[in-house]
């Protein structure tokens, strides 16, 4: 968005939050529904929300959750799978900035510094953050489609004026096309709804595995949350750390996922929409680290635990000479090289013929690409 566009764009959403359709600032309500890296992970030692070492692309590793790191593996009755929630965290939570606003390139440093990864939801026309988000890529942040002009599904009310939008399809794919080749992200997996318009739920279905809406809310292990329409907290003008710590406490308490959805960081010149202080981000994630058991990390990352998790849970294993095996069929767009972590009463699992190794922090980590997987007595 240029000058001419803020004023704009602050009326609709203003509307929008004063419909009810955005997201409130209260406590969410319960819906069924170095560098960075790791391409599952974001947490150190089990405290969660650490430090890695790879983008959130195809590879990498899940973060060691908190407990001990000396267990022994199950001896008992072969059989009763279990997935581990949040991978082995009580709960997680997830920073989204949408728009690429240019306060979210000024205060990069600072969310660079938090040492937990972020997703960026790119309003590809908008430009002036090709350098900042090209190194947050580097750094291991996700860049997602927020489309090229900012608009509703028909078109109309665009954020973004200065050229005009040439079809849905065209907003997304060219949006994707952009962070590709100017951000060098090797793939755009998730997006979040400008507006928060259901009516790009359809389209976005065949292009990613997961979209984030503006209804209020958090998500829960196994639920019956729309993958296309997540729900989040969206950030209010003036909102401190503690209205932020409080949803923080409320998803630890309850076992959930929380999306945080932000616009504007200030101090900025550049005021968009519902500014918050740049403290408020960086004193959250303090506060979520300092639980202990948080898993702070990208939609991608969270979102690709989430929505394997169900796939494993809700499979029925067929039986064949003593041995169980389950079996999976990943969504179209999703990430390669995503894992999940499982525990038997007892058994040995396999996948492809090869068995799994224990780990002593207490579960079995079985990787999704394979589609299957096998415990034999």
């Amino acid at each position: 968005m240029k000058r001419s566009r803020i004023r704009t764009h602050r009326l609709v959403l203003a509307v929008v939050a004063f419909a009810g359709i955005g997201c409130a600032a209260d406590p969410p309500r319960q819906t069924d529904g170095g560098p960075i890296g790791g391409a599952g992970g974001g947490g150190t030692g089990g405290s969660g929300g650490g430090s890695g070492g790879a983008p959130p692309g195809p590879a990498g590793s899940l973060p060691v959750p908190p407990g001990p790191g000396d267990l022994p593996p199950p001896s008992g009755t072969p059989g009763n799978l279990k997935v581990l929630d949040w991978a082995g965290f009580k709960a997680a939570v997830t920073y989204t900035f949408d728009d690429a606003q240019p306060s979210q390139v000024e205060h990069y440093a600072e969310l660079q510094a938090t040492g937990v990864r972020h997703t960026f939801y790119v309003t590809s026309s908008n430009g002036g953050f090709d350098a900042t988000f090209t190194q947050a890529v580097k750094d291991g942040h996700e860049m997602g489609n927020h489309t090229v002009h900012h608009c509703h599904a028909d078109l109309s009310g665009c954020s973004n004026t200065a050229s005009v939008p040439v079809s849905v399809d065209a907003e997304l794919d060219d949006c994707n096309s952009y962070i590709i080749s100017h951000l060098g992200q090797g793939a755009v997996w998730t997006a979040a709804s400008p507006f928060g318009d259901s009516g790009w739920d359809t389209p976005d279905m065949s292009r990613f595995f997961l979209n984030r809406g503006v209804a209020s809310g958090t998500v829960s292990p196994n639920d019956n949350t729309d993958p296309f329409n997540l729900p989040c907290h969206a950030a209010v003008e003036g909102e401190t750390a503690a209205m932020f710590n409080a949803v923080i406490d409320d998803v630890d308490a309850r076992k959930r996922w929380a999306i945080f959805l932000v616009h504007t960081l200030s101090p900025t010149s550049q005021n968009w929409y519902a500014p918050i202080d740049i403290s408020v981000i960086t004193d959250s994630v303090a506060h979520a680290k300092s639980l202990g058991d948080v898993w702070i990390d990208s939609m991608v990352n969270v979102g690709a635990y989430w929505r394997g998790q169900k796939l494993l849970s809700t499979a029925t294993p067929a039986a064949a000479g003593g041995a169980q095996t389950w079996t999976w069929k990943l969504p179209t767009q999703f990430p390669r090289g995503r894992a999940l972590r499982v525990t038997f009463d007892g058994g040995t699992p396999s996948q492809n013929g090869a068995p799994l190794t224990w780990d002593p922090h207490g579960y079995y980590e079985i990787a999704l690409d394979a589609e299957s997987l096998t415990l034999s007595p």
